[in-house]
């Protein structure tokens, strides 16, 4: 029995909400291990220089081990996989609903050549 377009679509969003749960845990876990403490003497302006670079450091690593995590590669990996299965499976049902709307109207396929 194959999945209604909107059934896959759900799935694609389940596995993409799992993979994110994974990046968002490294994230904070780089966070508890990496904290910086902020110099005295720096001013307001570079203390929240320093705090975008720590932010986006802490970020880009945990994606990196999200990447070499070899669970969340085939979470990542279902997740594409059922992008594509969504797609096939809405211009599937979009097809047999045109299909179906020709043949209820009583159309014919035109002639070849036409």
């Amino acid at each position: 029995m194959s999945e209604s377009a909107k059934e896959a679509w759900s799935d694609v969003g389940e596995r993409f909400t799992a993979w994110g749960r994974g990046v968002a845990e490294r994230y904070r876990d780089a966070g508890n291990a990496a904290e910086a403490d902020a110099a005295d003497t720096e001013t307001e302006m570079k203390r929240a220089a320093k705090e975008l670079v720590d932010e986006l450091s802490r970020g880009v690593n945990a994606l990196g081990e999200t990447f070499r995590d070899h669970q969340a590669k085939r979470d990542l990996a279902d997740a594409v996989s059922a992008i594509g299965d969504a797609i096939t499976k809405t211009v599937n049902e979009a097809s047999e609903g045109l299909r179906a709307g020709k043949t209820s109207s009583g159309d014919e396929d035109p002639p070849a050549g036409a």
